[in-house]
């Protein structure tokens, strides 16, 4: 009888939980909204809400920015009775990028861009009249062939076959020699 009522029990136990479980709110969206105050600084707020829109209180949010190493973390709060969370930026990250997310055990998260992005200007190569500023002998460090370039590495690999040729001539000249020296 003893174990029949402590498997009662246990099954008791676990039907609470699962019914305390089921009455927990389910985060269903994020809303983020960005706005510019007159010092310069953003103000950067989310909006947590069931599927159906009631505002949800006591949600943990974090805030997060993008750097070059990873996510930074900016700020960790939680949600008022109005279901809005925010917080205050200096000045916008150098990547632009802001993430918050909110929850518990399910997490749902957000992002949004602060400022323009920057993009890189386009890579041209530079002509021999700004390599002339640089160097007195532009064409050495010039992308563009010169023909004193291409002459000078003619000449290099000219001498160099030359030179292969002469070995297997002189090896070829051993070997006649050889030849007829056995006859």
């Amino acid at each position: 009888m003893r174990p029949l009522r402590s498997l009662l029990l246990c099954i008791l136990i676990l039907l609470l939980l699962a019914a305390a479980r089921a009455e927990a709110a389910a985060v269903g969206r994020l809303l983020l909204q960005a706005q510019t105050m007159t010092d310069g600084a953003i103000r950067v707020t989310a909006t947590v809400t069931e599927p159906s829109g009631t505002p949800l209180a006591d949600v943990p949010v974090t805030f997060k920015a993008r750097t070059t190493f990873g996510w930074l973390i900016l700020a960790e709060t939680t949600t008022g009775k109005d279901g809005k969370a925010q917080t205050i930026l200096q000045r916008p990250p150098a990547s632009g990028e802001v993430t918050v997310e909110a929850g518990d055990e399910e997490v749902i998260s957000a992002g949004l861009w602060l400022g323009a992005r920057k993009t890189a200007p386009p890579r041209i190569r530079p002509g021999r009249d700004a390599l002339s500023r640089l160097s007195p002998q532009p064409g050495f460090i010039s992308p563009y062939l010169v023909p004193l370039q291409v002459a000078l590495l003619g000449l290099i690999l000219g001498g160099i076959w030359t030179t292969y040729g002469y070995v297997v001539w002189l090896l070829l000249r051993i070997r006649q020699s050889e030849d007829l020296g056995r006859r």
